[in-house]
């Protein structure tokens, strides 16, 4: 079963802590694959889950789709 979670809200609310710790909870617990989109201008979830970035969907809107 899909879920759509979405969190809003004034900044410097822990928005982005929040986030990641569902993402860690639903990965840890569910063990199954999360699409976490951070949406913020000064997207930061990535630190916050200790990953890296190798691609945006900035990347793909700027880009034209190969079929």
């Amino acid at each position: 079963m899909a879920y759509l979670i979405a969190l809003a809200g004034k900044g410097g609310t822990g928005k982005t802590s929040v986030a990641a710790l569902t993402v860690r909870y639903l990965t840890e617990k569910r063990k199954g694959p999360v699409l976490a989109v951070d949406a913020d201008s000064n997207a930061c979830l990535n630190e916050a889950l200790g990953i890296s970035v190798h691609t945006t969907i900035g990347t793909y809107e700027k880009s034209p789709l190969k079929r």
